[in-house]
């Protein structure tokens, strides 16, 4: 479907996409030779956005690897035996500038964070913690590059982390790092950094075998439930007769991207005009950076002039997928959560109703228990048998190929005895 993304400890590299608001970066180092404790920290800093609500977490971080071209503050502690010196000097956020080794447990209690303050009792997340990372030799070491994180409150949560990293020496090197919210909640993690002089080869494996619409249906026969795809420009020119003959009885159409401004997918009107004729039920999906309401209730004003009046049988989906270096967007967890709302909100106004797209990974880490349990829910998760234990209406479980599309699409099981509009 839209970003389709596969989490494991150690990902690969992915790019980044602007964002809604404008975003501005600062950078600043210090550069120390003592022996002493080192603590590096970065920082994302960003405009503000609406004052959040609530949110409730469900599980922990999942943690994946991930390198981005963003910006940050850097600011470096040394701590002397008897005294304490700090200094600051204008650099980029890439210059880094290794001090000399120390031992690994005087390095450890250098994060050491204040204890939890006022009734912020939630820890930061960490989306993708990037247990190992490889570094190519000679480049600027900087970990906020690396992993991405965000708070339930707090907009630019702080990243630290101990221990010793040569960006120009070929090694591995364990740190420990740090996210601490301005209330003193933390998480931590240790981390293996591995410098080398290239980067490795990894073997490539035979596309597998496409699943066929039919064999997608047998396989996850069962009652109260309807097969469906979901569709883009990716798809191509698309003749919906042979889809719907094919035993498809929904389809979910993109109607766009926004990052930051609005790119009408050029095959939405088409979609859109040829889905509802062949008898499909529709509903539709923008694909979003979305972090404030303003923002957000624009979108669904967008989404409704180009729906010129159509009607849907089903949601509008809200697809926010870009975690990738989250910190970027100086947005909190509430943030995503209240522009949904307002979102969702500004729909109804026009009689229409949304929808939360998301991964085990987003719905338990970032979406708030209350607009999970008061809006449906479109669950994607590529496996055979999800664990993901919160409810769902619609599950995208896999891609394949349908006759009436002449490449992949997204397969969809809906459970019609639960909420799935």
């Amino acid at each position: 479907m839209k970003c389709r993304v596969f989490f494991t400890a150690i990902a690969a590299a992915m790019a980044l996409s602007g964002c809604g608001n404008e975003i501005t970066h600062d950078s600043s180092q210090t550069v120390s030779e003592s022996d002493s404790e080192t603590v590096t920290t970065s920082q994302t800093t960003a405009t503000s956005a609406a004052a959040p609500t609530t949110w409730e977490p469900s599980l922990p971080y999942t943690a994946a690897s991930r390198t981005t071209a963003a910006k940050t503050t850097t600011t470096t502690t040394t701590k002397a035996s008897e005294t304490a010196a700090k200094t600051t000097t204008a650099t980029t956020a890439a210059t880094t500038t290794a001090p000399k080794p120390k031992p690994a447990s005087t390095a450890a209690t250098a994060a050491s964070a204040p204890a939890p303050s006022g009734n912020d009792k939630t820890k930061p997340v960490i989306f993708y913690g990037a247990y190992s990372i490889t570094h190519l030799v000679g480049n600027p070491f900087d970990l906020n590059s690396y992993v991405s994180y965000g708070d339930d409150t707090d907009r630019n949560p702080k990243l630290t982390y101990s221990g010793y990293v040569n960006p120009n020496a070929v090694g591995t090197y364990n740190i420990t790092a740090r996210v601490s919210d301005a209330s003193g909640n933390y998480t931590s993690w240790g981390i293996t950094v591995n410098v080398v002089s290239s980067y490795p080869s990894y073997p490539s494996y035979p596309a597998s075998p496409r699943i066929s619409f039919a064999d997608f249906m047998k396989k996850y026969a069962g009652s109260s439930r309807r097969y469906g795809i979901d569709v883009s420009q990716w798809q191509g020119n698309i003749d919906f007769k042979a889809v719907k003959n094919a035993g498809c009885s929904f389809v979910f159409i993109r109607v766009g991207t926004k990052y930051g401004s609005y790119t009408l997918d050029p095959y939405f009107k088409t979609n859109l005009k040829n889905a509802k004729a062949a008898g499909l039920e529709v509903g539709v999906y923008l694909y979003t950076t979305d972090h404030t309401q303003a923002a957000a209730r624009d979108s669904a004003r967008w989404i409704i002039n180009q729906l010129g009046g159509t009607k849907l049988e089903l949601p509008v989906a809200f697809d926010w997928e870009e975690l990738s270096n989250f910190q970027r967007f100086g947005a909190s967890l509430n943030d995503i959560n209240n522009a949904y709302s307002a979102f969702k909100s500004e729909l109804a106004k026009s009689g229409y109703s949304a929808m939360i797209y998301g991964n085990p990974m987003t719905l338990n880490n970032m979406w708030s228990a209350s607009n999970k349990s008061t809006s449906p829910v479109w669950l994607a998760h590529y496996v055979e048998s999800t664990g993901y234990s919160g409810s769902y209406g619609i599950w995208q479980q896999c891609y394949g190929r349908i006759p009436g599309i002449s490449g992949d699409t997204d397969f969809n099981i809906m459970y019609t005895n639960k909420r799935y509009k």
